[in-house]
């Protein structure tokens, strides 16, 4: 018994020791006049039915304070949020918030408490842009119940990820060995140091928002004017293959360097770079041949990270090889919005656009669509949609800013004959190319001797034909018997 306690004893011994920091932080205690717990309502709007909203539906989640009654959160958290309240640990009752700032690229809300209902201000937080690699790392929320609750976990690496709100990728810190998977919006503190907040937990593993991206939404959301970040605007392919080195003519003494392999309409570079570049540095980074270049704190990470810290309009420096010769370039940083991308990533929290008439439903292709088809659609939908979505997202012109379907038809008399058409790409209507469904209303809208309209489709669809005659009556019977309270939005 002795010999078996003394050897637990020399085992304790052996264990490297925490930081003091840690050893002596109790972060509840610290910040539970900082975090809250959120309440959010949330509803979106039906795919197929575009014109009905979906049910309400609460969610939980968390957040801190930035200010006496603001609050840094997610973005994921508020995605389709009808409702936003807040309960902090001295005051158990909800209280009324609203979005002051969302930046779904870079994952972080900024809210705003009702100040007439916030009896007592928080405590502000602020962010230390450390990186305590293979330490200790606290996470800390207020619960339901209004009790300060903590987690553990060990930091094991930064890398850049693809985000999980967003088409972006962004630096987050992954924590593992957590003894609970971290929610959305909790802070997360190495010692009395708070390095980010939680926005995704597994079983095991958790990834951070870092202070760094936090900072950055900060002190632009503090600005009376929210311009975003940059973005990517091309696609890379590593450059591992000698062959293709040789082919492009690369010099001997280059063998670093990442492939330009598209280039799109939208983002940083869209306009600059073109498709063979070889990308060598960015900012004085010397990018590898898998596009990662050394960090002085993460290591090697990913390039999307140097253009993704940029905010709108500032420079960025490129050296690239472009036919064989070195060439440098200033490309000015710019963001993509999902509103501006020709099959949009999301649309939170707003209505799809749609045209119902004679029975056929046009909309919008959009994510959200497609996503209509459930776990695994990318092998589920018709391939000359997502080719769509998977190919030219990113490259709307001025003749096609969206992509225009014929989503289904609901049967009535006037469409008998047309009623199995469904998933179609418009190609004009009356003869106009149309570029979005805004486009098709007005064409419809407009003054012409022909008692029809007609329209054709992509991939040699048949010809729709529709009678003009009494078509705003028929519209208003068709909207009765299918429930059809709004027959068309364009917002």
């Amino acid at each position: 018994m002795h010999y078996m306690r003394l050897l637990l004893v020399s085992a304790a011994l052996l264990l490297p020791p925490l930081p003091a920091a840690a050893q002596q932080t109790d972060v509840t205690e610290l910040y539970k006049a900082s975090i809250v717990h959120l309440k959010i309502s949330n509803s979106g709007y039906e795919q197929a039915q575009p014109w009905r909203q979906t049910s309400i539906s609460q969610e939980e989640g968390f957040g801190c304070a930035v200010a006496p009654n603001r609050v840094l959160t997610t973005a994921e958290n508020v995605t389709n949020a009808t409702l936003v309240q807040a309960m902090t640990y001295e005051q158990a009752e909800w209280i009324p918030a609203k979005v002051v700032v969302v930046d779904y690229e870079y994952n972080l809300c900024l809210l705003e408490l009702e100040t007439g209902a916030l009896r007592k201000p928080l405590k502000p937080v602020t962010f230390s842009e450390l990186f305590p690699k293979n330490e200790q790392i606290s996470a800390c929320w207020l619960s339901s119940s209004g009790l300060p609750t903590s987690a553990r976990s060990i930091l094991d690496r930064a890398e850049v990820q693809p985000s999980p709100v967003s088409f972006t990728k962004n630096l987050s810190f992954v924590v593992s060995n957590t003894s609970r998977p971290f929610g959305d919006g909790e802070i997360c503190a190495y010692g009395d140091q708070l390095v980010g907040i939680a926005a995704w937990g597994t079983g095991s593993d958790s990834g951070l928002i870092p202070a760094e991206t936090i900072n950055r939404f900060l002190s632009q959301a503090s600005k009376p004017t929210y311009t975003g970040f940059g973005a990517v605007g091309f696609e890379t392919y590593n450059l591992l293959d000698p062959v293709m080195r040789r082919y492009l003519k690369l010099p001997a003494d280059i063998q670093d360097g990442i492939y330009v392999s598209s280039v799109y309409n939208l983002g940083t570079g869209s306009s600059q770079l073109k498709r063979g570049d070889v990308i060598v540095s960015i900012d004085g980074q010397r990018l590898n041949a898998f596009g990662r270049y050394k960090h002085p704190k993460y290591d090697l990470i990913s390039f999307d990270h140097l253009i993704l810290q940029k905010s709108e309009g500032q420079m960025i420096s490129f050296e690239i090889i472009r036919d064989a010769k070195p060439l440098h370039l200033d490309i000015e940083a710019r963001s993509v919005k999902s509103s501006q991308m020709l099959v949009p990533y999301y649309q939170y929290g707003k209505q799809p656009v749609y045209l119902v008439t004679g029975g056929y439903v046009f909309q919008q292709l959009t994510r959200d669509y497609l996503a209509m088809w459930g776990e695994g659609w990318p092998g589920k939908v018709p391939p000359h949609l997502f080719n769509y979505y998977f190919s030219e997202s990113f490259k709307p012109t001025a003749e096609r800013k969206e992509i225009v379907i014929l989503s289904y038809v609901l049967p009535a008399e006037v469409n008998l004959g047309y009623q199995q058409l469904s998933q179609l790409v418009v190609s004009t209507v009356d003869g106009k190319t149309i570029a979005s469904v805004k486009d098709l209303v007005e064409t419809m809208n407009a003054a012409s001797e022909s008692p029809f309209h007609t329209i054709t489709f992509e991939m040699q669809a048949p010809v729709l034909v529709i009678p003009k005659e009494n078509l705003a009556l028929i519209d208003q019977q068709i909207a009765a018997i299918y429930a059809v309270s709004k027959p068309v939005n364009l917002n």
